[in-house]
């Protein structure tokens, strides 16, 4: 894969415009991309909460490719190609979203004609030519796991990505390894990957579009306003009473390109007597981990195009971007609590299963527009910064091509 590096200044002088109608159309450029793309970016499996023993497992599905994330008999993570090497059968269904860890395999066994691999991917039973030694070398393909701050991903880039392994550092104190699944949703866009990538990199669209947001995020209204010193006020006062309960933010590190990944982390106040995101600002359960400090504010950031988080003091939402084909892509969010939450789901899922909807109307309406004859590039507002460094960044992996 080639190395399309660059700096956040870089990005930020760069003359860029939107990307081109096809770009989001052509079933040509969907297919380099799942070829030449897809395939190297880490892909968040799993929280690391749904593989505790042995044989336990989850099936990842994404642009027509299918992984099983499984712990083996050594208790290692593994993540093998959800493909049989007798004829090709897919091995497991990923026909369930588990919020609980699935029960344990003993050996992966393929419905077809029942080849059995152990949970190394190893081939142990060829059916019908056990005796025949030429067959020993066909295991599953094994794929790079990488875990961090509880999370699990895959990808088949050589090295291990350093972003992933500085996710600790800005997640690990809410000890998500020990943390439970409380929902998780998966919502079908009509729309390609790209357009919901750019949208949540920007919250310019949010101040029109997102009421409930607003609401929560006092932010919103202050930029909106023109009053950037009402947040710095708000920034700071948060950043000390965090340090009077023992936490640390994380380093704030704002659209960066390095080893072909991108990725963000910015930590935001809340303001007001907002505590956390839920409809009356107040707590809904216990701290995750040791990060007490985290209440009245969040962290939101994002690794590569695929996983964006946003962090509560109680809760923890992820967004997986998962394409399926060069117009339709599907999100799943995971919350993510302490294991005594006790708010109701509805209260739990308010803010982030509205705003979703919200998005979802404004994405599909956009791959509408620019799949029209009328539609011509055009130029990034100051605000939308992020979403102009990723369409810098993929321009550049597309013309490496």
């Amino acid at each position: 894969m080639e190395d399309f590096s660059t700096t956040t200044v870089a990005i930020n002088k760069e003359e860029t415009k939107s990307l081109s109608g096809n770009a989001y159309t052509d079933p040509e450029i969907f297919k380099r991309e799942r070829y030449g793309l897809f395939r190297y970016l880490p892909i968040m499996a799993t929280p690391v909460c749904l593989l505790p023993k042995k044989g336990n497992y989850v099936v990842s599905d994404i642009a027509s490719e299918s992984v099983i994330v499984t712990r083996n008999e050594k208790e290692e993570i593994q993540a093998l190609a959800n493909t049989c090497r007798h004829r090709g059968k897919k091995l497991l269904e990923n026909d369930i979203s588990p919020v609980k860890p699935q029960k344990g395999l003993k050996s992966i066994v393929c419905p077809y004609h029942a080849w059995k691999y152990d949970l190394d991917g190893k081939l142990v039973i060829a059916r019908g030519d056990q005796a025949n030694a030429s067959f020993k070398h066909l295991c599953l393909r094994k794929l790079q796991i990488q875990e961090s701050a509880g999370l699990v991903f895959y990808h088949a880039y050589n090295e291990q990505y350093e972003q992933v392994k500085n996710l600790e550092n800005i997640l690990g104190t809410l000890k998500l390894n020990k943390a439970k699944i409380s929902v998780r949703k998966t919502y079908h866009v009509a729309a390609n990957w790209k357009l919901w990538t750019e949208n949540f990199l920007e919250c310019w669209h949010c101040a029109p579009n997102h009421p409930e947001l607003r609401e929560v995020k006092g932010f919103i209204d202050q930029f909106e306003a023109g009053r950037e010193d009402l947040y710095v006020n708000d920034a700071i006062n948060w950043g000390i009473q965090a340090k009077k309960k023992g936490w640390i933010q994380p380093v704030d590190v704002d659209f960066h390109v390095d080893s072909n990944l991108f990725h963000f982390n910015t930590n935001m106040p809340l303001g007001g007597d907002t505590l956390t995101a839920s409809k009356d600002g107040k707590r809904m359960g216990a701290t995750l981990g040791n990060a007490d400090g985290l209440e009245g504010g969040a962290i939101f950031g994002c690794i590569g195009p695929f996983l964006f988080y946003i962090a509560y003091v109680d809760y923890v939402v992820l967004f997986t971007i998962k394409p399926k084909s060069v117009t339709e892509t599907d999100v799943e969010l995971i919350w993510m609590t302490a294991e005594d939450f006790y708010a109701s789901e509805e209260e739990l899922t308010w803010l982030w299963d509205t705003t979703i909807q919200q998005d979802i109307k404004l994405v599909e309406e956009t791959q509408s527009g620019v799949s029209s004859l009328h539609y011509i590039s055009g130029p990034f507002q100051e605000d939308e910064y992020r979403t102009k460094g990723f369409t810098s960044w993929w321009k550049r992996w597309n013309q490496k091509q």
